[in-house]
């Protein structure tokens, strides 16, 4: 019975395939661009095939992880993809088995659109004391962009471009009322949990410094390889930044990380998601 039932009829369990492809020099002439890609990648999620895609970059090239019964449908799903005719490319199709090399992405199927799902981190507040001046700092010396102003409501948002999560700037106002004033108020000057991410960290404390920012942690480097550096805005709000094991860090001889007196202890983990990959 126990083997009629593993034979009985119906759809086959997809498995995961991972498609990579490769530049076999540093010339990239003839890579597809996003423009021809992205309606790719949007028919592979529409049809429940996409698991992740993301650029490498060493070697350079790119990794897309798919649903297909086989490795046969996994090249039938494959053959309008962009990067398959583009010359000087190692194009490689593989099973994805995640026993040994470990799921990386999320392998459960996406739900249907309209179901609920979160789809962007849209901003994060920060509560100051005075708005205005804090506008001017953040905009003058973390460089962000104001992306949206309303006066009348006392609405501002950062960001550090288009498609990037925004900061809201709140000062609590007593028209609120109790407790939401009081709570409010008593949020400010504590740890954020936000980090950002930089090019030079050495860099980004010395311009902190010119403009009057307090930090709490010099750069230091961490056991994963990467240099962070904490600092806080003038009502103390705190903020992590980090430079990537890849980039140039200060001396080993820094000093190790130590979260602030006043942050307790809230380490920052780097999560992967399943899109990008």
């Amino acid at each position: 019975m126990a083997s009629e039932a593993r034979s009985r009829p119906g759809p086959k369990p997809k498995r995961l395939y991972l498609r990579s492809t490769r530049f076999l020099d540093a010339d990239r002439q003839g890579a597809p661009t996003r423009r021809l890609l992205r309606p790719y990648w949007a028919n592979l999620e529409r049809t429940g095939r996409l698991v992740a895609v993301g650029e490498t970059t060493d070697p350079l090239g790119e990794l897309l992880v798919l649903r297909a019964v086989d490795v046969d449908e996994a090249h039938r799903v494959l053959r309008r993809d962009p990067w398959r005719n583009v010359d000087n490319v190692r194009y490689e199709v593989v099973e994805w088995d995640p026993r040994t090399l470990g799921p990386g992405v999320n392998l459960e199927p996406a739900p249907p659109r309209g179901a609920g799902r979160l789809t962007a981190l849209e901003r994060i507040s920060v509560v100051v004391s005075n708005q205005s001046a804090a506008l001017a700092w953040y905009r003058d010396a973390l460089g962000l962009t104001v992306r949206s102003h309303d006066p009348g409501t006392r609405f501002v948002e950062l960001s550090l471009g288009k498609g990037a999560a925004a900061l809201s700037l709140v000062e609590p106002r007593r028209e609120w009322g109790e407790p939401y004033y009081a709570e409010a108020r008593a949020r400010i000057g504590l740890a954020t949990g936000i980090a950002f991410q930089t090019d030079s960290v050495a860099a980004l404390e010395r311009r902190l410094r010119r403009e009057g920012a307090r930090v709490t942690q010099a750069p230091a480097r961490q056991p994963w390889g990467g240099v962070t550096l904490r600092f806080t805005d003038p009502d103390g709000n705190e903020f992590l930044a980090f430079q990537r094991q890849a980039e140039a860090g200060p001396p080993d001889a820094a000093p190790p990380l130590r979260p602030a007196p006043s942050s307790g202890v809230r380490w920052l983990r780097r999560r992967a998601g399943s899109k990008p990959l």
